[in-house]
């Protein structure tokens, strides 16, 4: 907030100290002038420097004051308007909560046997129920050879290297990796196959026996069609014993048979992805169903952003209000008028691309009670209009419109009109910018004046100062003069009368 300039004078910018110190400059002066009267009667000196501060003073206290006054009342426009903005901020957020499908597309998936295979469901999805049969896991080939070593780093090769050559069905056009001279160790081995990336992973296995305790391990990737074979051109090692064979995952899905390579399938049941975990004695089953909840959440915290907004109004139109920095700050101020009018409208209004028995708030439960503020007067019609309707009720608040463009005029549904027309509002060309714009320049206008105020007072300070000054040498002379004639006319009757 702008706050209003302080003068370097001896008065005070404040309007209160304005006052005060307008009455003290005035009886000031008016003490001088009694003061002056009687001093030039006495024939003594006078303060001419006091006297010329007084008079200034009492000039200036009523004119500051009146520039300082409308200092503080624009600085409160700026504060009640920025309050305003805040409020209408805040309104705009929970109607973008409500402005797209994706928010009114939550769906919770409910399995009956969690222990077989995880759930997700996206926006994509749609309710539904679906029976889900797991008969086989997805499982990587895993090798090892039926050489064991007594340490990781014994030397297989003679330190000479060696080429590890790949085959099967996921290299059939054959693939090679190489270990270098002095690295053909089982770790080396580990490390080499590894750093290939080619989908091929490698540990060493420590067996526990006594003599001979390591064993490298070569795992593939899941699925019959990542099986391989690994062979060495060093007898010193092989990958000839399979631990564990490639095989797809096995599954039927409300009757029909799937089959994939990973675990991971999203691409079976639109928007959801299951994660298998074990496999299943009888099928399950998976509902999809409208998780009502957060889209309730959402409408209840539109109800509770819109009545803090017309709180704000009411605080900053209220003279009688005690709220600090914002409370009656635009008393009178006729946008506010106009903003609350927009903002009812918002909310009372018919959507722009309803269809059906849902139209507007009042469909679902939320309605504008006798003191004005937004309730959600129905809940369990809310419940039911997003159980049972929410095709409609999306349509109502977001017109089947998803992130729509900031160009795009078209009709964007209740919410999506609403934030809308709350951008327009809050942008530099809205009301509320360009009131507060204009309020900070008048302030900025204000300050300059009382600097010029100040620069005329120093100058009229002068001017009194040098004018006093003369006068009071005029008087000093004037009383010179005085004094010579008394003892003149003194010493002629004392010539006259011999005494």
């Amino acid at each position: 907030m702008v706050t209003s300039v302080t003068s370097t004078s001896s008065t005070s910018s404040t309007s209160s100290a304005s006052s005060t110190s307008a009455s003290s400059s005035t009886a000031s002066a008016a003490a001088a002038k009694a003061s002056i009267v009687n001093k030039l009667g006495t024939g003594s000196g006078i303060d001419t420097q006091s006297l010329a501060q007084s008079l200034v003073d009492a000039e200036r206290a009523p004119k500051a004051q009146s520039i300082n006054n409308n200092i503080d009342k624009n600085n409160k426009t700026v504060a009640g308007l920025s309050a305003v903005q805040y409020a209408l901020s805040n309104l705009q957020t929970a109607f973008n909560d409500l402005k797209d499908v994706s928010d009114f597309a939550s769906l919770t998936a409910v399995n009956s046997q969690p222990s077989a295979f995880t759930a997700t469901a996206s926006t994509s999805a749609t309710p539904a129920s679906h029976s889900v049969l797991v008969s086989a896991l997805a499982s990587p080939q895993r090798n090892t050879g039926t050489t064991a070593f007594a340490s990781s780093t014994s030397a297989i090769n003679g330190g000479l290297g060696m080429v590890l050559t790949l085959g099967g069905a996921a290299f059939s056009g054959g693939s090679t990796i190489s270990v270098a001279a002095g690295s053909d160790t089982p770790s080396g081995i580990v490390d080499a196959i590894n750093a290939a990336g080619n989908g091929l992973s490698a540990q060493l296995v420590n067996t526990g026996d006594a003599v001979s305790p390591y064993k490298v391990v070569v795992t593939g990737q899941s699925g019959t069609s990542n099986a391989f074979t690994i062979s060495s051109n060093s007898p010193g090692i092989n990958f000839n014993t399979v631990l564990q064979t490639a095989g797809n995952a096995s599954l039927t899905i409300d009757g029909i048979p799937i089959s994939r390579s990973t675990n991971s399938i999203s691409d079976a049941i639109t928007g959801v992805t299951l994660n298998l975990l074990s496999t299943t004695a009888s099928s399950a089953k998976l509902d999809l169903n409208n998780d009502i909840s957060a889209a309730k959440t959402r409408v209840t915290a539109l109800v509770t952003a819109y009545n803090d907004a017309i709180g704000f109004l009411d605080a900053v139109t209220d003279p009688k209000s005690t709220l600090p920095t914002y409370g009656g700050t635009l008393v009178g101020n006729s946008s506010v008028s106009g903003i609350r009018s927009q903002i009812r409208a918002m909310v009372t209004g018919t959507s722009s691309t309803s269809s059906g028995t849902i139209t507007a708030l009042r469909d679902i439960g939320v309605e504008i009670d006798k003191t004005g503020k937004l309730t959600l007067a129905n809940s369990t019609k809310l419940d039911l209009a997003l159980m049972f309707n929410l095709s409609d009720t999306t349509k109502m608040l977001t017109g089947n419109k998803e992130q729509q463009a900031s160009y795009d005029t078209s009709n964007a549904g209740l919410a999506g009109d609403a934030s809308r027309n709350l951008t327009n509002m809050l942008s530099k060309t809205g009301t509320i910018s360009v009131e507060s714009a204009n309020a900070t320049t008048r302030i900025s206008k204000y300050q300059d004046d009382l600097t010029a105020l100040d620069d005329r007072m120093s100058r009229l300070l002068a001017r009194y100062t040098k004018q006093f000054a003369a006068m009071d040498s005029f008087v000093g002379q004037t009383k010179s003069t005085q004094t010579g004639l008394t003892s003149t006319f003194a010493g002629m009757m004392a010539t006259y009368t011999n005494k």
